[in-house]
């Protein structure tokens, strides 16, 4: 009886967690040799979940999950796509999701997907009720987005503009709320201001390097910009900075980073070339993706608000039936901005190169 409590709480978990939405309940055999059970612990186990109501057999004689009883809401299957590279910023949002989520009748599924045609992806499109999408670093080609609007499946894009290809979008970081960081710099008289970028230039990098360029050229600041977008942050904004430093060439008192992974690469590179954060070099970022303010020194940065408040919107639409209501892109207004230890007055030159001891 044991294994037949097991085996009912194994199939318990995969109906909790939407497995049989994309892939039905299997039959007896193949159950049997997934859960690694004997046929008949596995059939008692079945017959105990239709006897609950749990499950029922069809005319066919194939078992589904019996649909709610009345008055009992339909419980709908939410996915969360991403990439599978695990990120503190997908976490955030994650918790965001579940936030606004909690006390549904809803089934949250993770969609990890390693590209655009990955059959994940495709699969969660044509069987879940709603997505929440985040991309990679680059633009959703069109083709998809065109079956993200033809689905049944409800998609919203996070942390990317997709509105002018008709999708709903959530992003935090409008590119105007960058103008806080470049004042506060000024403020500290700082007279030029370097952009560091070490991700991918999809469009909201372009929108944040564009962003700053546009600030520069209104104050008449000079500046440098420096990109590498490979498929590590840290490492990619850590080189650019060290190799400017080794090779002579110049660096501005202070650096905007596109993203908190390039300016704690940066940060690293000017410590071990003996200059001092927030004295020697300002660094500052959009976004610290939740450590930015624990690191030593602490990063002044565009702090994330609250994701549950632009969320909420999105779960709604994907928990009725209306068609989606007004502007398709959901941003704050104005962001918050942390000023940590990273910043600090400008020293007596806007360019600073390595101490040597």
């Amino acid at each position: 009886m044991r294994k037949v409590a097991l085996a009912t709480q194994m199939i318990e978990k995969r109906i909790a967690h939407a497995d049989h939405i994309l892939v039905g309940i299997p039959g007896e055999r193949q159950l049997a040799e997934e859960l690694g059970l004997s046929r008949t612990t596995v059939r008692t186990a079945l017959q105990q979940l239709m006897d609950q109501g749990t499950l029922v057999r069809q005319e066919n004689g194939r078992i589904s999950v019996a649909e709610p009883g009345h008055g009992r809401l339909k419980k709908r299957t939410i996915g969360i796509a991403a990439p599978p590279m695990a990120s503190a910023d997908f976490d955030r949002w994650r918790e965001g999701i579940r936030g606004v989520l909690e006390g549904q009748p809803v089934t949250l599924r993770p969609v990890a997907y390693a590209h655009w045609a990955d059959p994940a992806l495709q699969d969660a499109l044509a069987h879940f009720d709603g997505m929440f999408f985040i991309p990679p670093a680059e633009k959703i080609p069109a083709w998809l987005t065109t079956k993200m609007l033809n689905a049944a499946c409800r998609v919203v894009v996070l942390d990317e503009d997709e509105s002018a290809a008709g999708l709903p979008s959530v992003t935090l970081f409008p590119p105007a709320a960058e103008r806080k960081l470049f004042d506060h710099l000024r403020r500290l008289g700082h007279q030029r201001i370097d952009c560091l970028n070490a991700q991918a230039e999809d469009g909201v990098i372009l929108g944040r390097i564009a962003e700053w360029k546009r600030y520069l050229e209104e104050h008449g600041l000079p500046g440098q910009l420096r990109s590498l977008a490979v498929e590590k942050p840290f490492e990619s904004a850590y080189q650019l900075i060290r190799d400017a430093l080794r090779e002579g060439r110049p660096v501005a008192s202070a650096i905007f980073c596109t993203t908190g992974p390039a300016a704690i690469g940066a940060m690293r590179a000017l410590h071990e070339a003996g200059l001092e954060i927030g004295v020697d070099v300002s660094v500052c970022a959009v976004n610290g993706e939740g450590i930015g303010q624990y690191l030593l020194r602490s990063l002044t940065e565009l702090e994330s608000p609250p994701r549950a408040l632009y969320l909420q919107r999105a779960a709604e639409w994907m928990l009725g039936e209306d068609p989606w209501k007004g502007p398709l892109l959901i941003q704050p207004n104005d962001v918050p901005l942390f000023e940590g230890e990273s910043t600090g007055p400008a020293p007596a030159s806007p360019i600073v190169s390595p101490i040597r001891g």
